[in-house]
Protein backbone atom coordinates (compact mmCIF):
# COMPACT_ATOMS: atom_id res chain seq x y z
CA UNK A 1 0.00 0.00 0.00
CA UNK A 2 0.87 3.57 -0.49
CA UNK A 3 0.57 6.94 0.84
CA UNK A 4 1.81 10.13 0.83
CA UNK A 5 4.25 12.09 3.00
CA UNK A 6 5.45 15.78 3.29
CA UNK A 7 9.16 14.62 4.34
CA UNK A 8 12.16 14.47 1.86
CA UNK A 9 12.89 14.28 -1.84
CA UNK A 10 13.68 11.48 -4.09
CA UNK A 11 17.58 12.68 -4.06
CA UNK A 12 17.67 11.88 -0.40
CA UNK A 13 15.77 8.53 -0.96
CA UNK A 14 16.48 5.96 1.95
CA UNK A 15 13.87 3.33 3.35
CA UNK A 16 13.11 2.78 7.04
CA UNK A 17 11.21 -0.13 8.12
CA UNK A 18 9.07 -1.09 11.40
CA UNK A 19 6.34 -4.08 12.09
CA UNK A 20 2.96 -2.69 11.74
CA UNK A 21 1.90 -5.10 14.25
CA UNK A 22 -1.87 -6.22 12.51
CA UNK A 23 -2.89 -9.87 13.29
CA UNK A 24 -3.61 -9.93 9.72
CA UNK A 25 -3.24 -8.03 5.78
CA UNK A 26 -2.79 -4.77 6.11
CA UNK A 27 -5.09 -2.65 3.37
CA UNK A 28 -4.16 0.97 3.57
CA UNK A 29 -1.59 3.27 5.43
CA UNK A 30 -2.49 7.10 5.28
CA UNK A 31 -0.12 9.87 5.69
CA UNK A 32 -1.78 13.04 8.05
CA UNK A 33 -1.47 16.09 6.11
CA UNK A 34 1.58 16.92 7.30
CA UNK A 35 3.40 13.83 7.24
CA UNK A 36 3.86 13.18 10.99
CA UNK A 37 1.45 10.65 11.79
CA UNK A 38 0.31 7.63 10.26
CA UNK A 39 -2.45 5.31 10.31
CA UNK A 40 -3.01 1.83 9.03
CA UNK A 41 -6.26 -0.64 8.98
CA UNK A 42 -6.44 -4.31 8.69
CA UNK A 43 -8.22 -7.24 8.04
CA UNK A 44 -7.89 -7.97 12.32
CA UNK A 45 -10.77 -4.88 12.37
CA UNK A 46 -8.27 -2.92 14.09
CA UNK A 47 -6.98 0.79 13.66
CA UNK A 48 -3.52 1.79 14.56
CA UNK A 49 -1.97 5.44 14.48
CA UNK A 50 1.69 6.05 14.53
CA UNK A 51 3.44 9.28 15.32
CA UNK A 52 6.96 10.37 13.98
CA UNK A 53 10.17 10.48 16.57
CA UNK A 54 12.60 12.67 14.42
CA UNK A 55 16.12 12.08 15.07
CA UNK A 56 17.56 15.28 16.87
CA UNK A 57 19.91 17.23 16.15
CA UNK A 58 23.02 15.56 17.41
CA UNK A 59 21.67 12.09 15.95
CA UNK A 60 20.64 13.49 12.70
CA UNK A 61 21.97 10.44 11.06
CA UNK A 62 19.54 8.12 12.49
CA UNK A 63 16.70 6.65 11.07
CA UNK A 64 13.43 8.30 12.14
CA UNK A 65 11.44 6.11 13.96
CA UNK A 66 7.41 5.41 14.33
CA UNK A 67 5.91 4.34 17.51
CA UNK A 68 2.38 3.69 18.36
CA UNK A 69 0.19 6.52 19.14
CA UNK A 70 -3.17 4.42 20.21
CA UNK A 71 -4.46 1.31 18.95
CA UNK A 72 -8.19 0.09 18.91
CA UNK A 73 -11.20 -2.41 17.60
CA UNK A 74 -12.88 -0.22 15.12
CA UNK A 75 -15.28 -2.30 12.81
CA UNK A 76 -16.69 -5.52 12.66
CA UNK A 77 -15.67 -6.44 9.50
CA UNK A 78 -12.25 -5.54 7.43
CA UNK A 79 -11.51 -2.01 7.19
CA UNK A 80 -11.05 -1.20 3.48
CA UNK A 81 -9.29 2.55 3.79
CA UNK A 82 -8.88 5.34 6.54
CA UNK A 83 -8.62 8.91 5.79
CA UNK A 84 -7.56 12.08 7.37
CA UNK A 85 -9.36 15.38 7.41
CA UNK A 86 -7.67 18.90 7.01
CA UNK A 87 -6.00 19.77 10.59
CA UNK A 88 -8.06 23.03 10.44
CA UNK A 89 -10.94 20.13 11.33
CA UNK A 90 -8.86 19.17 13.76
CA UNK A 91 -7.66 15.22 14.37
CA UNK A 92 -10.28 13.26 12.68
CA UNK A 93 -10.16 9.62 10.93
CA UNK A 94 -12.43 8.14 8.74
CA UNK A 95 -12.69 4.66 8.19
CA UNK A 96 -14.60 2.34 5.78
CA UNK A 97 -15.31 -1.28 6.48
CA UNK A 98 -16.59 -4.93 4.51
CA UNK A 99 -19.34 -4.94 7.73
CA UNK A 100 -21.19 -1.58 5.58
CA UNK A 101 -20.54 1.24 7.17
CA UNK A 102 -18.24 4.81 7.83
CA UNK A 103 -17.09 5.82 10.59
CA UNK A 104 -15.65 9.15 11.92
CA UNK A 105 -13.16 9.35 14.75
CA UNK A 106 -11.57 11.99 16.43
CA UNK A 107 -8.33 12.38 18.93
CA UNK A 108 -9.09 12.97 22.79
CA UNK A 109 -5.25 13.78 23.06
CA UNK A 110 -5.96 13.86 27.12
CA UNK A 111 -6.38 10.31 26.96
CA UNK A 112 -2.96 8.38 27.96
CA UNK A 113 -1.50 6.75 24.80
CA UNK A 114 -1.87 3.39 23.42
CA UNK A 115 -4.85 3.01 26.30
CA UNK A 116 -7.37 2.28 23.49
CA UNK A 117 -9.33 5.64 24.48
CA UNK A 118 -7.42 8.16 22.62
CA UNK A 119 -9.60 7.95 19.76
CA UNK A 120 -13.49 8.63 20.38
CA UNK A 121 -15.83 7.45 17.87
CA UNK A 122 -18.62 10.48 16.89
CA UNK A 123 -20.50 9.16 13.96
CA UNK A 124 -21.58 5.79 12.37
CA UNK A 125 -23.04 6.03 8.64
CA UNK A 126 -24.97 3.32 7.76
CA UNK A 127 -26.29 4.23 4.28
CA UNK A 128 -24.60 1.59 2.05
CA UNK A 129 -26.27 -1.65 1.07
CA UNK A 130 -22.65 -3.24 0.34
CA UNK A 131 -19.25 -3.36 1.55
CA UNK A 132 -17.77 0.31 1.15
CA UNK A 133 -14.53 0.39 -0.45
CA UNK A 134 -13.60 3.96 -0.85
CA UNK A 135 -13.61 7.19 0.99
CA UNK A 136 -12.22 10.68 0.97
CA UNK A 137 -12.50 13.60 2.58
CA UNK A 138 -12.93 17.16 0.06
CA UNK A 139 -10.48 19.83 -0.23
CA UNK A 140 -10.82 21.91 2.64
CA UNK A 141 -12.02 24.82 1.00
CA UNK A 142 -14.94 23.32 0.89
CA UNK A 143 -15.78 22.61 4.08
CA UNK A 144 -15.98 18.89 6.05
CA UNK A 145 -17.06 16.94 3.57
CA UNK A 146 -16.49 13.26 2.92
CA UNK A 147 -17.19 10.98 -0.02
CA UNK A 148 -17.66 7.01 0.12
CA UNK A 149 -18.07 4.61 -2.57
CA UNK A 150 -19.56 1.25 -2.16
CA UNK A 151 -19.76 -2.38 -3.94
CA UNK A 152 -23.33 -1.42 -4.96
CA UNK A 153 -21.89 1.45 -7.32
CA UNK A 154 -22.93 4.26 -5.65
CA UNK A 155 -21.35 7.58 -4.60
CA UNK A 156 -22.38 9.60 -1.54
CA UNK A 157 -21.12 12.65 -0.24
CA UNK A 158 -21.82 13.59 3.25
CA UNK A 159 -20.95 16.67 5.18
CA UNK A 160 -20.85 18.47 8.81
CA UNK A 161 -22.52 21.61 8.42
CA UNK A 162 -21.12 21.96 12.13
CA UNK A 163 -17.90 21.51 12.16
CA UNK A 164 -17.81 21.86 15.98
CA UNK A 165 -20.14 19.04 16.35
CA UNK A 166 -19.12 15.65 13.92
CA UNK A 167 -21.56 14.09 15.13
CA UNK A 168 -24.03 15.12 12.81
CA UNK A 169 -23.21 13.96 8.94
CA UNK A 170 -26.02 14.38 6.41
CA UNK A 171 -26.41 13.18 2.84
CA UNK A 172 -25.60 16.18 0.83
CA UNK A 173 -25.91 14.18 -2.55
CA UNK A 174 -25.65 10.45 -4.09
CA UNK A 175 -25.18 8.77 -7.70
CA UNK A 176 -25.03 5.86 -8.93
CA UNK A 177 -21.72 5.63 -11.08
CA UNK A 178 -22.26 1.95 -12.04
CA UNK A 179 -25.37 0.40 -12.04
CA UNK A 180 -25.48 -3.36 -11.47
CA UNK A 181 -21.71 -3.63 -9.79
CA UNK A 182 -20.98 -6.60 -8.02
CA UNK A 183 -18.98 -7.13 -5.01
CA UNK A 184 -15.96 -8.12 -7.32
CA UNK A 185 -16.26 -4.75 -8.42
CA UNK A 186 -14.37 -2.01 -7.55
CA UNK A 187 -15.01 1.34 -7.13
CA UNK A 188 -12.63 4.36 -6.28
CA UNK A 189 -13.08 8.08 -6.15
CA UNK A 190 -10.45 11.13 -5.89
CA UNK A 191 -11.61 15.13 -6.15
CA UNK A 192 -10.49 17.66 -8.04
CA UNK A 193 -8.14 19.81 -5.60
CA UNK A 194 -8.85 23.33 -7.13
CA UNK A 195 -10.21 26.14 -5.73
CA UNK A 196 -10.63 27.31 -9.44
CA UNK A 197 -13.03 24.58 -10.33
CA UNK A 198 -16.79 23.54 -9.02
CA UNK A 199 -15.98 20.83 -6.56
CA UNK A 200 -16.36 17.64 -9.24
CA UNK A 201 -14.75 13.95 -8.35
CA UNK A 202 -13.48 11.51 -10.97
CA UNK A 203 -14.98 7.90 -10.31
CA UNK A 204 -13.12 4.38 -11.16
CA UNK A 205 -16.44 2.72 -12.47
CA UNK A 206 -15.76 -1.17 -11.78
CA UNK A 207 -16.81 -3.43 -15.05
CA UNK A 208 -17.51 -0.84 -16.99
CA UNK A 209 -13.43 -0.34 -17.29
CA UNK A 210 -13.83 3.62 -17.48
CA UNK A 211 -13.01 6.56 -15.45
CA UNK A 212 -15.76 9.22 -15.33
CA UNK A 213 -15.89 12.96 -13.90
CA UNK A 214 -18.67 13.99 -12.12
CA UNK A 215 -20.07 17.31 -10.94
CA UNK A 216 -22.94 19.39 -10.06
CA UNK A 217 -25.42 20.44 -12.80
CA UNK A 218 -27.43 23.27 -13.51
CA UNK A 219 -30.29 21.73 -11.32
CA UNK A 220 -27.72 20.83 -8.25
CA UNK A 221 -27.89 17.20 -9.34
CA UNK A 222 -24.30 15.30 -9.37
CA UNK A 223 -23.68 14.31 -12.98
CA UNK A 224 -21.26 12.45 -15.27
CA UNK A 225 -19.78 15.15 -17.37
CA UNK A 226 -16.30 13.61 -19.05
CA UNK A 227 -15.11 10.09 -19.34
CA UNK A 228 -11.49 9.08 -19.42
CA UNK A 229 -11.10 6.05 -22.44
CA UNK A 230 -8.75 3.68 -23.45
CA UNK A 231 -8.94 0.75 -20.09
CA UNK A 232 -8.98 -2.41 -21.22
CA UNK A 233 -9.34 -4.03 -17.65
CA UNK A 234 -11.32 -2.45 -14.49
CA UNK A 235 -9.87 1.15 -12.83
CA UNK A 236 -8.40 0.06 -9.82
CA UNK A 237 -6.99 3.25 -8.69
CA UNK A 238 -7.81 7.02 -9.64
CA UNK A 239 -5.76 10.32 -8.44
CA UNK A 240 -6.77 13.97 -9.30
CA UNK A 241 -3.18 15.62 -8.94
CA UNK A 242 -2.58 18.58 -6.96
CA UNK A 243 -2.59 21.50 -9.69
CA UNK A 244 1.15 23.01 -8.91
CA UNK A 245 0.86 26.14 -11.40
CA UNK A 246 -0.34 24.00 -14.23
CA UNK A 247 -2.56 25.54 -16.71
CA UNK A 248 -4.41 21.89 -16.77
CA UNK A 249 -5.42 19.20 -14.41
CA UNK A 250 -4.29 16.32 -14.43
CA UNK A 251 -6.21 12.64 -13.55
CA UNK A 252 -4.11 9.64 -13.24
CA UNK A 253 -5.73 6.07 -13.08
CA UNK A 254 -4.39 2.72 -12.16
CA UNK A 255 -6.06 -0.04 -14.03
CA UNK A 256 -6.10 -4.41 -14.43
CA UNK A 257 -5.04 -4.13 -17.51
CA UNK A 258 -1.17 -3.07 -16.58
CA UNK A 259 -1.56 0.22 -17.37
CA UNK A 260 -1.10 3.64 -15.52
CA UNK A 261 -2.78 6.14 -17.61
CA UNK A 262 -2.01 9.95 -17.17
CA UNK A 263 -4.92 12.21 -18.70
CA UNK A 264 -5.13 16.14 -19.71
CA UNK A 265 -7.53 18.01 -18.79
CA UNK A 266 -7.99 21.39 -19.97
CA UNK A 267 -11.15 23.73 -18.82
CA UNK A 268 -13.30 25.17 -21.76
CA UNK A 269 -15.81 27.67 -21.33
CA UNK A 270 -15.23 30.37 -19.21
CA UNK A 271 -11.32 32.23 -19.37
CA UNK A 272 -9.98 32.45 -15.73
CA UNK A 273 -11.25 35.59 -14.25
CA UNK A 274 -12.23 36.07 -10.94
CA UNK A 275 -15.99 36.78 -12.48
CA UNK A 276 -15.44 33.36 -13.97
CA UNK A 277 -14.16 31.47 -10.68
CA UNK A 278 -17.19 32.96 -9.13
CA UNK A 279 -19.95 31.82 -11.89
CA UNK A 280 -17.69 28.33 -11.51
CA UNK A 281 -18.65 27.78 -7.77
CA UNK A 282 -22.31 28.12 -8.04
CA UNK A 283 -25.14 25.98 -10.29
CA UNK A 284 -25.82 28.45 -12.72
CA UNK A 285 -22.51 28.57 -14.01
CA UNK A 286 -20.97 24.92 -13.21
CA UNK A 287 -23.06 24.09 -17.05
CA UNK A 288 -21.09 26.38 -19.03
CA UNK A 289 -18.02 24.92 -19.32
CA UNK A 290 -16.57 21.53 -19.68
CA UNK A 291 -12.96 19.64 -20.25
CA UNK A 292 -11.51 18.87 -23.11
CA UNK A 293 -9.66 15.36 -22.37
CA UNK A 294 -6.64 14.09 -23.51
CA UNK A 295 -4.89 10.95 -22.65
CA UNK A 296 -1.54 12.62 -22.04
CA UNK A 297 0.49 9.51 -21.26
CA UNK A 298 0.37 5.43 -20.76
CA UNK A 299 3.08 3.04 -19.57
CA UNK A 300 3.17 -0.34 -18.58
CA UNK A 301 6.53 -1.02 -17.12
CA UNK A 302 5.12 -2.95 -14.06
CA UNK A 303 3.96 -5.54 -16.49
CA UNK A 304 1.24 -6.39 -13.84
CA UNK A 305 -2.03 -5.42 -12.69
CA UNK A 306 -1.54 -2.22 -10.64
CA UNK A 307 -3.45 -1.18 -7.50
CA UNK A 308 -2.86 2.03 -6.08
CA UNK A 309 -1.38 5.11 -6.99
CA UNK A 310 -0.16 8.63 -5.54
CA UNK A 311 0.71 12.09 -6.30
CA UNK A 312 3.11 14.23 -3.83
CA UNK A 313 2.12 17.16 -2.95
CA UNK A 314 5.19 19.27 -3.50
CA UNK A 315 7.09 17.95 -6.24
CA UNK A 316 5.56 16.68 -9.59
CA UNK A 317 6.57 13.31 -8.78
CA UNK A 318 4.06 9.74 -8.70
CA UNK A 319 4.49 6.31 -7.27
CA UNK A 320 2.75 3.65 -8.46
CA UNK A 321 2.32 0.10 -6.88
CA UNK A 322 1.25 -2.88 -8.54
CA UNK A 323 0.45 -6.87 -8.16
CA UNK A 324 4.46 -7.96 -8.35
CA UNK A 325 5.30 -5.86 -5.78
CA UNK A 326 7.33 -3.33 -7.13
CA UNK A 327 6.58 0.27 -6.10
CA UNK A 328 7.68 2.39 -9.41
CA UNK A 329 8.63 5.99 -9.09
CA UNK A 330 7.75 8.47 -12.08
CA UNK A 331 8.80 12.15 -12.46
CA UNK A 332 7.38 14.36 -15.07
CA UNK A 333 10.31 16.43 -16.74
CA UNK A 334 8.62 16.53 -20.72
CA UNK A 335 7.10 13.26 -20.06
CA UNK A 336 6.54 10.80 -17.63
CA UNK A 337 9.96 8.81 -16.96
CA UNK A 338 10.44 6.25 -14.59
CA UNK A 339 12.92 7.44 -12.07
CA UNK A 340 13.31 4.24 -9.83
CA UNK A 341 11.56 1.65 -9.27
CA UNK A 342 11.76 -0.15 -5.56
CA UNK A 343 10.72 -3.50 -4.58
CA UNK A 344 8.18 -3.74 -1.16
CA UNK A 345 8.50 -7.49 -0.68
CA UNK A 346 4.93 -9.01 -1.35
CA UNK A 347 4.87 -10.69 2.43
CA UNK A 348 1.99 -9.51 4.28
CA UNK A 349 2.42 -11.97 6.86
CA UNK A 350 5.45 -10.25 8.25
CA UNK A 351 3.56 -6.69 7.59
CA UNK A 352 7.03 -4.86 7.36
CA UNK A 353 6.09 -1.33 6.21
CA UNK A 354 8.93 0.39 4.08
CA UNK A 355 8.90 4.54 4.27
CA UNK A 356 11.01 5.71 1.63
CA UNK A 357 11.76 9.58 2.05
CA UNK A 358 7.76 9.57 3.28
CA UNK A 359 6.17 7.29 1.26
CA UNK A 360 4.59 3.91 2.44
CA UNK A 361 4.82 0.33 0.53
CA UNK A 362 3.61 -2.17 2.03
Amino acid sequence: MLAQSKLNTPQDASFAAFKADHDDVVHDVEYDYYGKHIATCSSDQRIKVWRLKEASAVDAEMTPEWTTVDSWKAHDGSIAKVAWAHPEFGNVIASCSLDRTVKIWEEHENEPLNSGRRWKLKATIADCKAMVQGIEFAPHHLGLKLATCSADGWVRIYEAADIMNIANWTLSGEFEAAPGSKETDQLCISWCPSRLQPQQLVVGCGDQNVARIYRLNANNQWTAFEHLPKHLGQVTDVAWAPNMGRSYQLIATGCKDNHVRFYKLTWEGASKTDEAVRLAQTTAGIAKGKWRVELASSFNDHQSEVFLFCFSSFIFFALVYSDNATGLASRLEYNWNCSFLMWAGWNRSTLEINVPWGLVVL
